[in-house]
C-alpha cells in the first residue's frame, strides 16, 4: 500500500523521540519543538540548503563602563524564500578558565538572559540574520570568549568573538611582604583595589608599552611571570634578551607570589585632597567622606593616571594604607624620568601625609516647571528621582563648590537644610561682603517651607545623545523619535552624568524628559554660552515649540 507522503526514518525517529521525552520527566522548550517544521509533512529542513555563521570583528576591544557590540551574522546558501525560526545562543568562556557558561537565548521573541548578564545583554537584530549582541556597562570580568551558535532544526554553526578591556596593568605587593600571595589570595587584592587579575595579553600589552618589574606575579590563567625591559643579573641574567618571564603554571593553594592586576577605566574622578594639614590614615579617610567621596584605592590611582592624565608630586594615603602619587610629566624631585605611579609602600598609619580621594557623583540645582521655591522636601525627594538622581547631602554639595558650582537659588539636601553654593559673591547671594562658600539657611520644615532642591547623579548604565533627526520637534515628537530610534527621552540626571563623565560636548538646545531645553558643553566656545564647562539651560519652553532632543539608550555603543 503506497502512503501519500512518506515520512524520512529519521523524521519518524525524531517525533518518537519528542513523544518518549514527557514521560521521561525532560523537556527542552528552547530546541526539541523547533527540529521539525510546522506544516505537517515531517520534512527535515536542510535538504540542500546549508546554514552559515560568522563574525565580522572576531576580537573586540572596549572599556569598562562602556558598551559593545559583538558581532554575529547567519545567512543560508541558497538563500530562503522565508524566513525561519531559529535558536540563537551567546555563551561565555571566561578567561580565567573553567566552563562555557550561558549568557543569552533566544527563539524569535523569546529571549532570556543569565547570571551576572541579566539585564545588561539583548540581542541587535538589525537586519534579517543580526543575532549580535549587545552588551551594556562592561565589567572587567567581562574579558573572555563569547560564542555565537545558531541552530535550525539539525543544523548547528557557530562563531567565536574575544572581548578584551583596555586598561592599565600594575604589580600589587600586599602589605604584608612579597610573595606572600596564593592565586585566590591575588584574585581577592585585585578586587579590594577595584581591578582583575591581569590575563597574559595584558601583561604583554604592559611590557610592550615600557612595563618593567623583577618580582614574579600571578596571571589570571594561573600562571606567573614577570616583564623585564631592561635585563639585569636579579632578574633573568644579563645574557637574555627584553621579554615577559615565565615559571609557568604553578599550584594555586601553595605557591605564593605577587600579583598583576588590571583596571580599566574610570566613571569618576580621583583626586588629591586640599586640606589644611597633614593626616594619618584614619584621618586621610574620614577627610574624603568629609568631601562627598571615599579615600581612592590602588586601581583607581593607575586608572586616572592612564586614562585622565592625573599629574601630582604629593604622596597621599590610598585605601590599602599604601602612599603613592602618579606622575605622568616627569620632572625633578619627582622619581624616575619616565611616567608611572611611584610607591612608597606602607606607611605607619600613624605618620601625616596627604590623601587621594574618588568621587562618581554630580550634584546640579533644579527647579521644577512650575516655578522657583515651590518644592517641599518631599516634593523635592519626588523631583530628583524623577530625574534618575537623589538628595545631594552636604558633602557632595561642598565639593561641587570647590569644583566651581555657583547658584544663588537655595535648595533642598538629602539632611533637610536649605543651602546654595557661592563661588562669586554678589549682592543678592548673601551680599558682596562675605567670602565664597556654602550659604546655610539651616533645617527648615519639611512639609511647610518651599525651596528649590540640589540632586546629584552616579555613572550611566547606558548613553546619552544628541539625535539626528531632519526637522525640529515639539517635545510630544521629540519623546517619540527618541522611542523610534530604540531609546528614551534623556532625563536631567543622566545630561548632566554624560556631560560630566563622558565628556558630552553638543551647542545644541534639546528637550529632556522634564520638558526643559538644555545642552552640555565641556569645550566652552563662542555662541556657546558662558566660557566654562557646564550644562546650560534655556528653562520649559512651551512644548509646541521645534527644537532638537537628547535621547538615552541602555543599549548603545
Amino acid at each position: 500500500m503506497m502512503v501519500a507522503h512518506p515520512l524520512p526514518l529519521l523524521a519518524i525517529l525524531l517525533q518518537l523521540l519528542l513523544s518518549c521525552l514527557p514521560a521521561l520527566g525532560y523537556s527542552n522548550r528552547f530546541f526539541y519543538q523547533e527540529i521539525l517544521n510546522g506544516n505537517g509533512n515531517g520534512e527535515i529542513h536542510f535538504n540542500g540548503v546549508k546554514l552559515h555563521v560568522d563574525s565580522s570583528q572576531p576580537s573586540l576591544f572596549a572599556l569598562r563602563g562602556s558598551n559593545a557590540t559583538l558581532s554575529c551574522r547567519y545567512w543560508y546558501e541558497p538563500e530562503l524564500s522565508s524566513p525561519r525560526r531559529v535558536r540563537v545562543k551567546w555563551s561565555w568562556l571566561p578567561v580565567m578558565g573553567g566552563h562555557e557558561t550561558d549568557v543569552l537565548v533566544a527563539i524569535g521573541p523569546r529571549i532570556h538572559s543569565f547570571g551576572d548578564f541579566r539585564d545588561r545583554v539583548h540581542l541587535r537584530q538589525d537586519s534579517p540574520g543580526d543575532a549580535s549582541l549587545v552588551m551594556t556597562e562592561l565589567q572587567l570580568n567581562d574579558t573572555g570568549r563569547y560564542r555565537c551558535e545558531v541552530i535550525d532544526g539539525l543544523e548547528d554553526k557557530s562563531a567565536t568573538v574575544d572581548l578584551e578591556l583596555r586598561g592599565v596593568v600594575f604589580p600589587y605587593q600586599p602589605p604584608h611582604g612579597r610573595y606572600n600571595l596564593t592565586y585566590h589570595d591575588a584574585q581577592q587584592v585585585c578586587q579590594e583595589q577595584d581591578s582583575t587579575l591581569a590575563t597574559f595579553e595584558q601583561l604583554f600589552q604592559a611590557w610592550e608599552e615600557g612595563l618593567d618589574w623583577c618580582n614574579a606575579c600571578w596571571l589570571a590563567d594561573g600562571t606567573v611571570q614577570y616583564p623585564i625591559t631592561k635585563p639585569r643579573s636579579p632578574c633573568g641574567g644579563l645574557g637574555l634578551a627584553p621579554g615577559v618571564r615565565s615559571y609557568g603554571r604553578r599550584h594555586r593553594h601553595l605557591h605564593r607570589y605577587d600579583v598583576f592586576c588590571f583596571s580599566s577605566s574610570l566613571r569618576g574622578k580621583v583626586y588629591y585632597l586640599q586640606h589644611p594639614q597633614k593626616l594619618n590614615l584614619t584621618e586621610a579617610q574620614q577627610a574624603c567622606l568629609n568631601d562627598g567621596a571615599q579615600i581612592a584605592k590602588v586601581g583607581q590611582l593607575y586608572a586616572a593616571w592612564k586614562f585622565m592624565g592625573l599629574d601630582r608630586c604629593d604622596a597621599g594615603w590610598l585605601a590599602d594604607g599604601s602612599l603613592r602619587y602618579p606622575i605622568t610629566n616627569p620632572r625633578r624631585n619627582c622619581g624616575p624620568l619616565e611616567p608611572g605611579v611611584r610607591s612608597f609602600g606602607f606607611a605607619p598609619p600613624h605618620h601625616k601625609h596627604g590623601v587621594y580621594c574618588y568621587s562618581a557623583v554630580v550634584v546640579f540645582p533644579y527647579q521644577p516647571p512650575h516655578g522657583r521655591y515651590s518644592l517641599t522636601y518631599h516634593d523635592a525627594q519626588q523631583v530628583c528621582q524623577e530625574q534618575d538622581s537623589t538628595l545631594a547631602t552636604f558633602e557632595q554639595l561642598f565639593q561641587a563648590w570647590k569644583e566651581g558650582l555657583n547658584w544663588c537659588n537655595a535648595g533642598w539636601l538629602a539632611d533637610g537644610t536649605v543651602q546654595y553654593p557661592i563661588t562669586k559673591p554678589r549682592r543678592p547671594c548673601g551680599g558682596l561682603g562675605l567670602a565664597p562658600g556654602v550659604r546655610s539657611y539651616g533645617s527648615r520644615h519639611r512639609h511647610l517651607h518651599r525651596y528649590d532642591v540640589f540632586c546629584s547623579s552616579s555613572p550611566l548604565r547606558g548613553k546619552v545623545y544628541y539625535l539626528q533627526h531632519p526637522q525640529k520637534l515639539n517635545l510630544t515628537e521629540a519623546q517619540q523619535a527618541c522611542f523610534n530610534n530604540g531609546a528614551q527621552i534623556a532625563k536631567v540626571g543622566q545630561l548632566y552624568v554624560a556631560w560630566r563623565f563622558m565628556g558630552l560636548n553638543r551647542c545644541d538646545a534639546g528637550w529632556l524628559a522634564d520638558g526643559s531645553l538644555r545642552y552640555p558643553v565641556t569645550n566652552p566656545s563662542r555662541n556657546c554660552g558662558p566660557l566654562e564647562p557646564g550644562v546650560r539651560s534655556f528653562g520649559f519652553p512651551p512644548p509646541y515649540q521645534k527644537h532638537g532632543v537628547y535621547c538615552y539608550s541602555a543599549g548603545m555603543q
